[in-house]
């Protein structure tokens, strides 16, 4: 024996009774069938039994996300309702009623000067909307957990 051997063997033996490694337990003598057993055990329904607690953070995260998520729904109606208000072909917009107006009427003179800023308008609000959209894919992939804003 070396000069560590016989330190670790007086360490151990020296050691206290609630220090000193208690019985070997054996191995099972058919590893499968404990494997096996253990997973009916799982099938069975005893994990749920487990008491794991909440993690306030993950329940913080879930929130913020679920209120973004509502705050984008509403910015993106809001914005389409916009665009349709003034580019939309229904009796209500901006571009029907200028589009629709009498030939000597003020409406017609605003249709001539402002009718491509309004469609600009237009554009620029559908791209924005559609940017949105795009980020609220991202919030509902953060929301189930597969990927971060």
């Amino acid at each position: 024996m070396n000069v560590f051997q016989r330190k670790f063997f007086s360490i151990i033996e020296e050691a206290p009774e609630d220090l000193q490694p208690g019985p070997i337990t054996p191995l099972p003598e058919d590893p499968e069938a404990e494997v096996a057993a253990a997973g009916a055990q799982m099938d069975a329904g005893n994990v749920d039994q487990l008491a794991i607690p909440d993690n306030p953070e993950i329940a913080l995260k879930q929130q913020q996300t679920a209120r973004t998520i509502q705050t984008l729904n509403t910015w993106i109606g809001e914005v389409e309702n916009f665009i349709d208000y003034l580019n939309g072909t229904d009796q209500g917009s901006i571009n029907f009623t200028i589009n629709s107006a009498d030939c000597d009427s003020i409406l017609t003179d605003i249709q001539r000067s402002e009718s491509k800023k309004i469609s600009r308008l237009a554009q620029d609000l559908s791209g924005l909307s559609e940017s949105l959209k795009q980020y609220l894919l991202l919030a509902r992939r953060k929301e189930s957990g597969s990927e971060s804003i």
